[in-house]
Protein backbone atom coordinates (compact mmCIF):
# COMPACT_ATOMS: atom_id res chain seq x y z
CA UNK A 1 0.00 0.00 0.00
CA UNK A 2 2.83 2.39 0.94
CA UNK A 3 4.67 1.45 -2.21
CA UNK A 4 1.65 2.20 -4.39
CA UNK A 5 1.02 5.56 -2.69
CA UNK A 6 4.60 6.70 -3.17
CA UNK A 7 4.54 5.66 -6.80
CA UNK A 8 1.35 7.65 -7.44
CA UNK A 9 2.83 10.68 -5.65
CA UNK A 10 5.91 10.65 -7.85
CA UNK A 11 3.79 10.19 -10.97
CA UNK A 12 1.48 13.11 -10.11
CA UNK A 13 4.38 15.42 -9.27
CA UNK A 14 6.14 14.52 -12.51
CA UNK A 15 3.07 15.22 -14.66
CA UNK A 16 2.27 18.44 -12.81
CA UNK A 17 5.82 19.64 -13.25
CA UNK A 18 5.57 19.02 -17.00
CA UNK A 19 2.45 21.15 -17.49
CA UNK A 20 2.92 24.89 -17.71
CA UNK A 21 -0.17 27.11 -18.00
CA UNK A 22 0.28 30.82 -18.61
CA UNK A 23 -2.64 33.25 -18.65
CA UNK A 24 -3.25 36.98 -18.68
CA UNK A 25 -5.80 39.53 -19.88
CA UNK A 26 -6.25 39.72 -23.63
CA UNK A 27 -4.64 42.85 -25.08
CA UNK A 28 -5.44 42.47 -28.78
CA UNK A 29 -7.32 45.26 -30.60
CA UNK A 30 -10.85 44.77 -31.91
CA UNK A 31 -11.05 43.16 -35.37
CA UNK A 32 -10.80 45.64 -38.23
CA UNK A 33 -13.86 44.01 -39.74
CA UNK A 34 -15.47 40.66 -40.50
CA UNK A 35 -16.17 38.50 -43.55
CA UNK A 36 -18.96 35.92 -43.40
CA UNK A 37 -18.65 33.29 -46.15
CA UNK A 38 -21.72 31.20 -46.92
CA UNK A 39 -20.90 28.24 -49.16
CA UNK A 40 -24.22 27.31 -50.74
CA UNK A 41 -24.91 23.59 -50.31
CA UNK A 42 -21.80 22.62 -48.30
CA UNK A 43 -22.78 19.85 -45.88
CA UNK A 44 -20.58 19.24 -42.84
CA UNK A 45 -20.91 15.49 -43.43
CA UNK A 46 -18.67 15.81 -46.50
CA UNK A 47 -15.80 17.78 -44.91
CA UNK A 48 -15.81 17.19 -41.13
CA UNK A 49 -13.79 14.19 -39.88
CA UNK A 50 -16.42 13.41 -37.23
CA UNK A 51 -19.13 12.49 -39.75
CA UNK A 52 -19.80 10.16 -42.64
CA UNK A 53 -22.32 10.86 -45.39
CA UNK A 54 -24.69 8.30 -46.84
CA UNK A 55 -27.10 8.35 -49.76
CA UNK A 56 -30.82 7.71 -49.26
CA UNK A 57 -30.28 4.09 -50.25
CA UNK A 58 -27.62 3.69 -47.54
CA UNK A 59 -24.56 3.80 -49.79
CA UNK A 60 -21.54 5.43 -48.11
CA UNK A 61 -20.24 8.63 -49.73
CA UNK A 62 -16.66 9.86 -49.65
CA UNK A 63 -15.25 13.16 -48.41
CA UNK A 64 -13.42 16.19 -49.70
CA UNK A 65 -10.34 17.55 -47.93
CA UNK A 66 -10.61 21.23 -46.98
CA UNK A 67 -7.56 21.88 -44.82
CA UNK A 68 -8.16 25.65 -44.89
CA UNK A 69 -11.57 25.02 -43.33
CA UNK A 70 -10.89 22.29 -40.77
CA UNK A 71 -7.17 22.70 -40.08
CA UNK A 72 -7.37 25.57 -37.59
CA UNK A 73 -9.67 28.14 -36.01
CA UNK A 74 -12.63 27.75 -33.70
CA UNK A 75 -14.64 24.92 -35.26
CA UNK A 76 -18.19 24.16 -34.13
CA UNK A 77 -18.76 20.46 -34.66
CA UNK A 78 -22.58 20.21 -34.79
CA UNK A 79 -24.52 23.14 -36.31
CA UNK A 80 -27.89 22.66 -37.99
CA UNK A 81 -30.05 24.97 -40.09
CA UNK A 82 -33.76 25.34 -39.27
CA UNK A 83 -34.74 25.22 -42.94
CA UNK A 84 -32.46 23.73 -45.65
CA UNK A 85 -33.40 26.32 -48.28
CA UNK A 86 -31.12 29.07 -49.58
CA UNK A 87 -33.06 32.34 -49.39
CA UNK A 88 -34.68 31.56 -46.04
CA UNK A 89 -31.43 30.29 -44.55
CA UNK A 90 -29.49 33.42 -45.52
CA UNK A 91 -32.15 35.48 -43.75
CA UNK A 92 -31.93 33.34 -40.61
CA UNK A 93 -28.16 33.77 -40.63
CA UNK A 94 -28.24 37.59 -40.49
CA UNK A 95 -31.19 37.91 -38.10
CA UNK A 96 -30.84 34.94 -35.74
CA UNK A 97 -34.58 34.36 -36.18
CA UNK A 98 -35.87 31.09 -37.64
CA UNK A 99 -39.30 32.53 -38.47
CA UNK A 100 -37.98 35.53 -40.44
CA UNK A 101 -39.65 36.49 -43.71
CA UNK A 102 -36.89 36.89 -46.34
CA UNK A 103 -38.86 39.69 -48.02
CA UNK A 104 -38.94 41.75 -44.79
CA UNK A 105 -35.75 41.23 -42.82
CA UNK A 106 -36.43 43.82 -40.14
CA UNK A 107 -33.34 44.25 -37.91
CA UNK A 108 -30.11 42.43 -38.83
CA UNK A 109 -26.49 42.24 -37.80
CA UNK A 110 -25.80 44.83 -40.52
CA UNK A 111 -28.01 47.34 -38.70
CA UNK A 112 -25.99 46.73 -35.54
CA UNK A 113 -22.73 47.21 -37.44
CA UNK A 114 -23.91 50.37 -39.18
CA UNK A 115 -24.79 51.94 -35.80
CA UNK A 116 -21.10 51.71 -34.93
CA UNK A 117 -19.88 53.18 -38.21
CA UNK A 118 -19.24 49.92 -40.05
CA UNK A 119 -19.41 49.72 -43.83
CA UNK A 120 -21.79 46.95 -44.99
CA UNK A 121 -20.72 45.05 -48.11
CA UNK A 122 -21.63 41.91 -50.00
CA UNK A 123 -20.53 39.65 -52.85
CA UNK A 124 -23.62 37.54 -53.60
CA UNK A 125 -23.91 34.89 -56.25
CA UNK A 126 -27.46 33.70 -55.63
CA UNK A 127 -30.51 33.22 -53.49
CA UNK A 128 -30.99 36.60 -51.84
CA UNK A 129 -34.12 38.74 -51.86
CA UNK A 130 -34.07 42.47 -52.49
CA UNK A 131 -34.31 43.10 -48.75
CA UNK A 132 -30.83 41.60 -48.33
CA UNK A 133 -29.36 43.80 -51.07
CA UNK A 134 -30.87 46.85 -49.41
CA UNK A 135 -28.86 46.12 -46.27
CA UNK A 136 -25.62 46.93 -48.08
CA UNK A 137 -23.61 50.08 -48.78
CA UNK A 138 -22.03 48.32 -51.73
CA UNK A 139 -22.81 44.99 -53.34
CA UNK A 140 -21.61 42.92 -56.28
CA UNK A 141 -24.27 40.35 -57.13
CA UNK A 142 -25.64 38.01 -59.75
CA UNK A 143 -29.35 38.42 -60.32
CA UNK A 144 -30.15 34.76 -61.10
CA UNK A 145 -29.16 31.29 -59.95
CA UNK A 146 -27.81 30.00 -63.24
CA UNK A 147 -24.14 29.08 -63.58
CA UNK A 148 -24.00 30.76 -66.99
CA UNK A 149 -26.68 33.39 -66.70
CA UNK A 150 -26.46 37.05 -65.83
CA UNK A 151 -23.19 38.92 -65.36
CA UNK A 152 -22.30 40.35 -61.93
CA UNK A 153 -23.88 43.72 -61.19
CA UNK A 154 -22.29 46.29 -58.85
CA UNK A 155 -24.50 48.64 -56.82
CA UNK A 156 -23.53 51.43 -54.42
CA UNK A 157 -25.05 53.79 -51.90
CA UNK A 158 -23.64 57.29 -51.50
CA UNK A 159 -22.08 56.11 -48.24
CA UNK A 160 -19.78 53.67 -50.08
CA UNK A 161 -16.14 54.77 -50.47
CA UNK A 162 -15.21 55.94 -53.96
CA UNK A 163 -12.29 53.48 -53.97
CA UNK A 164 -14.70 50.53 -54.07
CA UNK A 165 -16.13 51.46 -57.46
CA UNK A 166 -13.08 50.64 -59.62
CA UNK A 167 -12.41 47.54 -57.49
CA UNK A 168 -15.93 46.17 -57.98
CA UNK A 169 -15.73 47.06 -61.67
CA UNK A 170 -12.48 45.09 -61.97
CA UNK A 171 -14.05 41.98 -60.46
CA UNK A 172 -17.16 42.37 -62.55
CA UNK A 173 -14.91 42.24 -65.62
CA UNK A 174 -12.98 39.21 -64.34
CA UNK A 175 -16.02 36.98 -63.88
CA UNK A 176 -15.76 35.38 -67.35
CA UNK A 177 -12.08 34.67 -66.80
CA UNK A 178 -12.95 32.53 -63.77
CA UNK A 179 -16.19 30.88 -64.89
CA UNK A 180 -15.53 30.22 -68.60
CA UNK A 181 -14.07 26.66 -68.37
CA UNK A 182 -16.47 23.77 -68.89
CA UNK A 183 -17.27 21.07 -66.35
CA UNK A 184 -15.97 21.01 -62.79
CA UNK A 185 -13.30 23.61 -63.61
CA UNK A 186 -16.00 26.15 -64.41
CA UNK A 187 -17.86 25.38 -61.18
CA UNK A 188 -14.64 25.72 -59.21
CA UNK A 189 -13.85 29.00 -60.96
CA UNK A 190 -17.32 30.35 -60.19
CA UNK A 191 -16.69 29.97 -56.45
CA UNK A 192 -13.07 31.11 -56.68
CA UNK A 193 -14.21 34.36 -58.30
CA UNK A 194 -16.35 35.23 -55.27
CA UNK A 195 -13.69 34.29 -52.71
CA UNK A 196 -10.80 35.96 -54.56
CA UNK A 197 -12.91 39.07 -55.10
CA UNK A 198 -13.65 39.20 -51.36
CA UNK A 199 -9.93 38.84 -50.60
CA UNK A 200 -9.18 41.79 -52.90
CA UNK A 201 -11.73 43.92 -51.03
CA UNK A 202 -10.19 42.99 -47.68
CA UNK A 203 -6.70 43.91 -48.90
CA UNK A 204 -7.78 47.23 -50.40
CA UNK A 205 -10.27 48.48 -47.82
CA UNK A 206 -8.50 50.22 -44.95
CA UNK A 207 -9.34 52.90 -42.44
CA UNK A 208 -12.97 51.96 -41.78
CA UNK A 209 -14.42 48.83 -40.12
CA UNK A 210 -16.64 46.69 -42.32
CA UNK A 211 -18.93 43.67 -42.28
CA UNK A 212 -19.04 41.73 -45.56
CA UNK A 213 -21.31 38.84 -46.57
CA UNK A 214 -19.98 36.53 -49.29
CA UNK A 215 -22.17 33.86 -50.85
CA UNK A 216 -20.64 31.39 -53.32
CA UNK A 217 -23.04 29.09 -55.12
CA UNK A 218 -21.26 26.51 -57.29
CA UNK A 219 -21.13 23.72 -54.69
CA UNK A 220 -24.93 23.70 -54.58
CA UNK A 221 -25.14 23.70 -58.39
CA UNK A 222 -22.64 20.86 -58.62
CA UNK A 223 -24.71 18.75 -56.24
CA UNK A 224 -27.85 19.34 -58.30
CA UNK A 225 -26.25 18.97 -61.73
CA UNK A 226 -23.06 16.90 -61.54
CA UNK A 227 -23.81 14.20 -58.97
CA UNK A 228 -21.61 13.03 -56.12
CA UNK A 229 -18.23 13.06 -57.85
CA UNK A 230 -18.70 16.53 -59.30
CA UNK A 231 -19.99 17.77 -55.95
CA UNK A 232 -16.97 16.49 -54.00
CA UNK A 233 -14.54 17.83 -56.61
CA UNK A 234 -16.16 21.27 -56.47
CA UNK A 235 -16.00 21.22 -52.67
CA UNK A 236 -12.32 20.25 -52.71
CA UNK A 237 -11.57 23.11 -55.14
CA UNK A 238 -12.63 25.60 -52.44
CA UNK A 239 -9.45 24.97 -50.46
CA UNK A 240 -7.07 27.27 -52.37
CA UNK A 241 -9.37 30.33 -52.63
CA UNK A 242 -10.44 29.87 -48.99
CA UNK A 243 -6.77 29.90 -48.05
CA UNK A 244 -6.24 33.09 -50.07
CA UNK A 245 -9.14 34.81 -48.32
CA UNK A 246 -8.02 33.58 -44.90
CA UNK A 247 -4.53 34.98 -45.52
CA UNK A 248 -5.95 38.37 -46.54
CA UNK A 249 -8.00 38.43 -43.34
CA UNK A 250 -4.99 37.49 -41.19
CA UNK A 251 -2.87 40.21 -42.77
CA UNK A 252 -5.51 42.84 -41.99
CA UNK A 253 -6.76 41.72 -38.55
CA UNK A 254 -10.16 40.75 -39.96
CA UNK A 255 -12.46 38.10 -38.50
CA UNK A 256 -13.42 35.33 -40.97
CA UNK A 257 -16.50 33.14 -40.52
CA UNK A 258 -17.16 30.22 -42.88
CA UNK A 259 -20.48 28.37 -42.88
CA UNK A 260 -23.23 27.17 -45.25
CA UNK A 261 -26.94 27.73 -45.78
CA UNK A 262 -27.71 24.00 -46.02
CA UNK A 263 -26.07 20.74 -46.99
CA UNK A 264 -26.77 18.26 -49.77
CA UNK A 265 -28.27 14.77 -49.90
CA UNK A 266 -28.08 12.21 -52.72
CA UNK A 267 -30.56 9.42 -53.52
CA UNK A 268 -27.79 7.00 -54.54
CA UNK A 269 -24.19 6.99 -55.72
CA UNK A 270 -25.38 7.74 -59.25
CA UNK A 271 -28.22 10.14 -58.51
CA UNK A 272 -28.21 13.94 -58.40
CA UNK A 273 -28.56 15.74 -55.12
CA UNK A 274 -31.15 17.85 -53.36
CA UNK A 275 -31.83 19.41 -49.97
CA UNK A 276 -35.24 21.09 -49.74
CA UNK A 277 -37.45 18.40 -51.29
CA UNK A 278 -39.38 16.34 -48.73
CA UNK A 279 -37.28 13.20 -49.15
CA UNK A 280 -34.05 15.14 -48.50
CA UNK A 281 -35.02 17.90 -46.07
CA UNK A 282 -34.96 15.86 -42.83
CA UNK A 283 -31.58 14.21 -43.48
CA UNK A 284 -28.52 15.30 -41.51
CA UNK A 285 -26.62 15.53 -44.80
CA UNK A 286 -28.97 18.42 -45.65
CA UNK A 287 -29.32 20.02 -42.21
CA UNK A 288 -25.83 19.91 -40.69
CA UNK A 289 -23.46 22.62 -41.90
CA UNK A 290 -19.87 23.61 -41.08
CA UNK A 291 -19.14 26.65 -38.93
CA UNK A 292 -15.58 27.86 -38.35
CA UNK A 293 -14.34 31.19 -36.96
CA UNK A 294 -10.82 32.39 -37.74
CA UNK A 295 -8.88 35.43 -36.62
CA UNK A 296 -8.55 37.91 -33.77
CA UNK A 297 -10.15 36.90 -30.48
CA UNK A 298 -11.03 33.34 -31.56
CA UNK A 299 -10.16 30.32 -29.43
CA UNK A 300 -8.45 27.54 -31.38
CA UNK A 301 -10.67 24.56 -30.51
CA UNK A 302 -13.23 22.02 -31.66
CA UNK A 303 -16.47 22.92 -29.88
CA UNK A 304 -18.93 20.20 -28.97
CA UNK A 305 -22.62 20.46 -28.13
CA UNK A 306 -25.68 21.08 -30.30
CA UNK A 307 -25.91 24.47 -32.01
CA UNK A 308 -28.16 26.16 -34.53
CA UNK A 309 -27.78 28.65 -37.35
CA UNK A 310 -29.71 31.13 -35.19
CA UNK A 311 -26.65 31.23 -32.88
CA UNK A 312 -24.38 32.71 -35.56
CA UNK A 313 -25.73 36.29 -35.50
CA UNK A 314 -25.21 36.91 -31.76
CA UNK A 315 -21.81 35.24 -31.92
CA UNK A 316 -20.59 37.47 -34.77
CA UNK A 317 -21.64 40.63 -32.91
CA UNK A 318 -19.99 39.33 -29.74
CA UNK A 319 -16.73 38.68 -31.60
CA UNK A 320 -16.81 42.24 -32.98
CA UNK A 321 -17.68 43.69 -29.55
CA UNK A 322 -20.83 45.22 -31.04
CA UNK A 323 -23.90 45.78 -28.89
CA UNK A 324 -27.19 44.19 -29.87
CA UNK A 325 -29.76 46.47 -31.54
CA UNK A 326 -32.83 47.09 -29.42
CA UNK A 327 -35.20 45.75 -32.08
CA UNK A 328 -33.15 42.62 -32.79
CA UNK A 329 -35.00 39.68 -31.24
CA UNK A 330 -33.02 36.59 -32.06
CA UNK A 331 -33.62 33.11 -30.74
CA UNK A 332 -30.00 32.11 -30.49
CA UNK A 333 -27.21 32.30 -27.96
CA UNK A 334 -23.57 33.30 -28.20
CA UNK A 335 -21.36 30.37 -29.06
CA UNK A 336 -18.40 30.30 -26.59
CA UNK A 337 -15.58 30.80 -29.07
CA UNK A 338 -14.37 34.19 -27.89
CA UNK A 339 -10.96 34.32 -26.26
CA UNK A 340 -11.27 36.51 -23.14
CA UNK A 341 -7.73 35.84 -21.96
CA UNK A 342 -4.44 35.08 -23.63
CA UNK A 343 -3.45 31.67 -22.36
CA UNK A 344 -1.03 28.93 -23.30
CA UNK A 345 -0.88 25.39 -21.98
CA UNK A 346 2.37 23.49 -22.44
CA UNK A 347 2.72 19.78 -21.79
CA UNK A 348 -1.00 18.97 -22.05
CA UNK A 349 -1.41 15.55 -23.71
CA UNK A 350 -3.25 15.28 -27.02
CA UNK A 351 -6.82 14.10 -26.56
CA UNK A 352 -7.36 16.05 -23.34
CA UNK A 353 -10.98 17.20 -23.11
CA UNK A 354 -12.59 20.25 -21.54
CA UNK A 355 -16.12 19.92 -20.16
CA UNK A 356 -18.54 22.59 -18.96
CA UNK A 357 -21.02 20.66 -16.81
CA UNK A 358 -21.90 17.63 -18.90
CA UNK A 359 -21.26 19.39 -22.23
CA UNK A 360 -18.02 18.75 -24.08
CA UNK A 361 -16.72 22.25 -24.74
CA UNK A 362 -13.42 21.49 -26.43
CA UNK A 363 -10.84 18.83 -27.10
CA UNK A 364 -7.18 19.36 -27.85
CA UNK A 365 -6.03 18.20 -31.27
CA UNK A 366 -2.51 18.25 -32.74
CA UNK A 367 -1.41 21.57 -34.22
CA UNK A 368 -0.21 20.59 -37.69
CA UNK A 369 1.23 24.04 -38.34
CA UNK A 370 3.08 24.60 -35.07
CA UNK A 371 6.84 24.98 -35.16
CA UNK A 372 9.15 23.61 -32.49
CA UNK A 373 9.84 26.26 -29.90
CA UNK A 374 13.48 27.32 -29.40
CA UNK A 375 15.25 26.14 -26.23
CA UNK A 376 14.48 28.28 -23.17
CA UNK A 377 17.30 29.47 -20.97
CA UNK A 378 17.50 31.25 -17.66
CA UNK A 379 17.82 30.36 -14.01
CA UNK A 380 14.12 29.47 -13.56
CA UNK A 381 14.31 26.87 -16.29
CA UNK A 382 17.46 25.30 -14.82
CA UNK A 383 16.05 25.23 -11.29
CA UNK A 384 12.82 23.66 -12.53
CA UNK A 385 14.72 20.88 -14.32
CA UNK A 386 16.85 20.17 -11.23
CA UNK A 387 13.78 20.00 -8.95
CA UNK A 388 12.04 17.56 -11.27
CA UNK A 389 15.13 15.33 -11.40
CA UNK A 390 15.47 15.38 -7.61
CA UNK A 391 11.81 14.45 -7.11
CA UNK A 392 12.09 11.52 -9.50
CA UNK A 393 15.41 10.26 -8.09
CA UNK A 394 14.30 10.49 -4.46
CA UNK A 395 11.01 8.81 -5.26
CA UNK A 396 12.75 5.99 -7.10
CA UNK A 397 15.22 5.51 -4.25
CA UNK A 398 12.44 5.29 -1.66
CA UNK A 399 10.55 2.78 -3.74
CA UNK A 400 13.66 0.56 -4.11
CA UNK A 401 14.43 0.83 -0.38
CA UNK A 402 10.90 -0.23 0.64
CA UNK A 403 10.89 -3.09 -1.89
CA UNK A 404 14.18 -4.47 -0.53
CA UNK A 405 13.01 -4.13 3.07
CA UNK A 406 9.86 -6.12 2.38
Amino acid sequence: MILRSLFLLVLVLSVAAGTDVRAGPATRPDPAGAVIVVVDGLGASYVYPEYSARALDGAPIGKAVLFNLTGSGGRVVDVRVPVPETTKSHSVLVTGNSSVNPQYLSTTIFDAARQRGYLCLAVLQRGDAMSMLQEMDAVLYLSDNAMRGAEPTPSFRESAPISLRPLFQEWQNRFDEYSAPQGVAGYAGYDAWGLDGAAAVVRNLTGRPFLMLVNVGAVDSAGHNLGINGYLQTVAALDAPLGNLAEACRENNVLLVVTADHGMCFPSLKGKGGHSAEKFAARLESLRVPLVFFGPGVEELNLGGNWSEVDIAPTVLDMLNLSEPEKLSWEGQRIPLKKSHDSQALGVPEGAANYRGERLVANRTPDLTAKTAPPMGGMKKAVGVVIILIINLVGAAVIVWIWRKE
